[in-house]
C-alpha cells in the first residue's frame, strides 16, 4: 500500500514492531515524596499509580505549554522511571528540580547508560510471552533479570495502540534478537513516523512542545480536569472551559512531501503549521503529514497551501 517497507508497516498494524530510540530519555526518580510531587506538577492523577503500574502524563509550564510528556512507571516502592520520547532529558529534570524544595525526591538521568526500545502492535504481548514467559497487562510494569541485566517492561495504552516500553540497564544484551526470532520486526524511523501520522499520535518537538498547549497538541486524554492544581492548570482550564483553543492536530494529504515548520495558508489567511511530514508516499502518489490546523480550517476536505503545495485536511 505504501512506498515504505510493507513488512514494517504490517508489523505495526497486525504484528509486533520494534522501535529503537537512538537518544532515549530515561530518568529515575526516587524518594518517598516522588510520586506525590509529580502528581502536583503534572496533568494526570498519579496517586493511584501503585508499584507495578504505569501512567502517562504531561508536564507543562506556568504558561500552559508542554515541557514534556512521559510515562511514569512505578518500578518498585518509591522508585519511578520516567520514560519520554524527548531527546532532551535536562529540560525535564530542570523543570522538576525547580519545584523540588523540601521533598524527599531525587532525580538521576539514565539516558546515556540505559537502552530503550518500544514494542508496538497487536501481537506485542504474545511475542514477549513466547520469548520471556511473562504476561504484560495494560498499564502494568514488570521487572526481570535477563542474562544479568535488569529489564523493565511498561505497558502504555495512552496512544490508542498496543505499546510496551522496554528499558534495559545495558545495551540490549541480545533481547532484540530473541524478539525477532519470535516474529517481531525491526523498523526504521521513516516507517515509524508514517505509522504515527496515520494514527494521529502526537510527537515530541512536533505536535507538542513549548509552541503548543496539551489540548491543541492532541493530548486531551492525558489531562484530568478534576484532579486539582498543577503547574499551568489555570491556563489549561480556561482554554477548555471557554473554548479558547485555536488549533487542532489534523492529518493532511498532498501530492508532494511537505516541510516541517512550513506555514499553511488559505488565500491571505494563516491556516496552521506542518508539524510531522512523512517522506513516504502511498501508491496513488499522496503524502501524509500531521499539522496544527486552525479551527476554521479543520473541516474535512478543506484545502490549504504550503509553500506552493496544495494539501487537503483529512
Amino acid at each position: 500500500m505504501f512506498d515504505g517497507n510493507h513488512n514494517q508497516l504490517n508489523a505495526f498494524e497486525k504484528g509486533c514492531a520494534i522501535v529503537r530510540w537512538v537518544k532515549p530519555t530515561i530518568i529515575k526518580m526516587v524518594g518517598g515524596d516522588a510520586l506525590d510531587l509529580l502528581h502536583r506538577l503534572t496533568t494526570k492523577e498519579l496517586l493511584t499509580v501503585t508499584p507495578g503500574t504505569a501512567r502517562r502524563t504531561v508536564l507543562t509550564s506556568n504558561r500552559g505549554r508542554v515541557i514534556d510528556v512521559f510515562l511514569v512507571a512505578h518500578a518498585s516502592e518509591n522508585t519511578l522511571l520516567l520514560i519520554s520520547d524527548s531527546k532532551d532529558p535536562t529540560r525535564t529534570i530542570s523543570a522538576i528540580d525547580y519545584f523540588t524544595i523540601a521533598e524527599d525526591s531525587e532525580l538521576k538521568d539514565l539516558s546515556e547508560s540505559y537502552a530503550r526500545i518500544s514494542l508496538i502492535g497487536p501481537k506485542t504481548r504474545e511475542v514477549v510471552a513466547s520469548v520471556l514467559g511473562i504476561n504484560i497487562d495494560s498499564g502494568k510494569v514488570l521487572n526481570m533479570d535477563y542474562h544479568g541485566s535488569e529489564v523493565t517492561f511498561s505497558s502504555d495504552t495512552s496512544r490508542g495502540v498496543n505499546w510496551v516500553d522496554v528499558v534495559i540497564d545495558s545495551p540490549e544484551v541480545g533481547l532484540v534478537s530473541e524478539l525477532l526470532s519470535a516474529g517481531a520486526v525491526e523498523t526504521n524511523s521513516d516507517n515509524f513516523e508514517l505509522f504515527r501520522i496515520l494514527h494521529e499520535i502526537p510527537g515530541w518537538d512536533c505536535e507538542y512542545g513549548d509552541h503548543a498547549n496539551p489540548i491543541e497538541a492532541g493530548l486531551y486524554s492525558l489531562i484530568d480536569f478534576d484532579k486539582g492544581c498543577y503547574v499551568g492548570q489555570e491556563v489549561i482550564a480556561r482554554l477548555d472551559t471557554y473554548d479558547k483553543v485555536q488549533r487542532s492536530v489534523k492529518v493532511l494529504e498532498s501530492k508532494s512531501p511537505l516541510v516541517k515548520g512550513a506555514k499553511l495558508t488559505s488565500g491571505s489567511k494563516l491556516a496552521g503549521i506542518v508539524t510531522s511530514p512523512s517522506s513516504l508516499a502511498s501508491l496513488d502518489g499522496r503524502y501524509l503529514s500531521l499539522a496544527l490546523v486552525r479551527k476554521s480550517f479543520c473541516k474535512t476536505a478543506s484545502v490549504v497551501d504550503s509553500q506552493g503545495i496544495s494539501a487537503v485536511v483529512r
